[in-house]
C-alpha cells in the first residue's frame, strides 16, 4: 500500500548523522516513506559534520546515531543546544540502553530514543510523532496558498469526499500519536474490516449529530485493537497486552482508554462530517458479540467508511472501521 502524500508548504528538512553508511541508507530510506513532499535529507558521519551542516542548512529534525567519532551524539545535542537551538528536534537511533545516558540525553532535549535494531514502520511512526506539529502548520500553509476561490469551486467536491471518509488517514496518525506519545505503530488504511477478521468480542461505539436525527456514525474495534490502543495509552508492557490479547479480554483500564479514543475520533467526524451535520460526539459504547446481526449488516456497508489495521512492535495487530450511517 503507497503512502498518501502529504504536501507541504516548503521542505522538511532533516539530517541524518551516523557514521555507518549502511544504517545512513536504511534509515533514509524509511524516511522516503513517510508521504512528505517536498522533503530535503542530508547525511553526516559523525557529529561534528552533523553540526556543520545543522549550522548551514537549518533542519527540522536530526536523528543521530550515539557511538561516532570525533564527536558523538550526546555531545552534538549538548552543542547545537549551547549555540542557542532550541528548535529543532534532536533523536537518537542507537544502541545505548545505559538509563544514565538515556536520562542525560533526555535532559538535554532529545525528542525520541529508538533502538537499534529497529524496522522501517517503527521509525516512520516516530518521526511522524515528531515532526507533527510542524507538518500541519505547513499542510495550513498549502491551503491558504491555493486560495479563497479554488476552495469554492471545490466545496461540493470536498463534501463528497468527507462523507466517503469519515476519518482521514492523517487524522487518525495524529489521534494514535496524542494516546501513544513516542510508542512506534505502525498504520494501514484500506484494507476493510469483515465479519471474518473480526474477535468475538468487539467494541461498538455509537456517534450522534446534532443536528441529525437517530445514530450517525459508529465505530468498530475488535478485541486486539482494544487492548493496543488501550494498553499503549496506558503505557502497558507488551506482555500484559499479549496475554489480555490472548484471552480476547482487555482489561478495564484498556477498556477506558479505549473507549477515550473512540470519544478523540468524534472531534475527527465533526471535522469532516457536512455542514448540516453540526458537531458529532460519542452517544456510548459497548462491548459485542460478533455474532450480533446488526454489525454484520454495517460491516457489510461499501461506502462511507474508513478501515484500519493497526499494530505495535510487541504488542500485535488489530483491526477498526468507522462508518457514517447518515452520509
Amino acid at each position: 500500500m503507497d503512502t498518501p502524500i502529504i504536501q507541504l508548504s516548503k521542505p522538511l528538512k532533516i539530517l541524518i548523522v551516523d557514521d555507518s553508511r549502511a544504517i545512513q541508507a536504511i534509515i533514509k530510506r524509511a524516511i522516503g516513506h513517510c508521504g512528505y513532499d517536498p522533503i530535503e535529507i542530508f547525511t553526516a558521519a559523525d557529529g561534528e559534520q552533523g553540526i556543520e551542516l545543522e549550522n548551514l542548512n537549518s533542519p527540522d529534525l536530526i536523528i543521530t546515531d550515539w557511538h561516532m567519532p570525533k564527536v558523538n551524539g550526546l555531545e552534538m545535542l549538548q552543542i547545537i543546544r549551547q549555540r542557542g537551538r532550541r528548535t529543532v528536534r534532536v533523536g537518537f537511533v542507537t544502541t545505548e540502553r545505559t538509563p544514565t545516558m538515556l536520562n542525560e540525553a533526555n535532559l538535554n532535549g532529545a525528542a525520541f530514543i529508538l533502538h537499534k535494531p529497529f524496522d522501517d514502520a517503527e521509525l516512520i511512526a516516530t518521526v511522524h510523532a515528531t515532526v507533527r506539529d510542524i507538518v500541519h502548520e505547513r499542510q495550513i500553509a498549502v491551503g491558504e496558498r491555493a486560495g479563497l476561490k479554488e476552495d469554492q469551486s471545490q466545496t461540493s467536491e470536498d463534501d463528497s469526499q468527507q462523507s466517503a471518509d469519515p476519518v482521514p488517514y492523517d487524522e487518525m496518525q495524529i489521534a494514535l500519536t496524542t494516546k501513544f506519545g513516542n510508542l512506534p505503530f505502525r498504520l494501514i488504511s484500506k484494507e476493510k474490516l469483515s465479519t471474518e477478521m473480526m474477535t468475538p468480542n468487539n467494541l461498538l461505539g455509537l456517534y450522534s449529530a446534532t443536528d441529525r436525527k437517530g445514530v450517525y456514525g459508529i465505530g468498530v474495534m475488535d478485541a486486539n485493537a482494544v487492548c493496543i490502543v488501550g494498553g499503549g495509552a496506558a503505557r502497558k508492557t507488551p506482555l500484559e497486552v499479549r496475554a489480555a490479547m490472548a484471552k480476547g479480554e482487555p482489561d478495564k483500564l484498556m477498556l477506558a482508554k479505549a473507549h477515550e479514543f473512540l470519544n478523540t475520533i468524534a472531534q475527527t467526524m465533526t471535522i469532516t462530517a457536512p455542514d448540516d451535520a453540526g458537531d458529532v460526539s460519542l452517544a456510548k459504547s459497548s462491548v459485542v458479540k460478533n455474532t450480533f446481526s446488526k454489525l454484520a449488516e454495517i460491516v457489510s456497508q461499501v461506502s462511507h467508511r474508513s478501515d484500519f489495521r493497526l499494530s505495535i512492535p510487541g504488542y500485535g495487530e488489530g483491526r477498526m472501521a468507522f462508518f457514517l450511517l447518515s452520509a
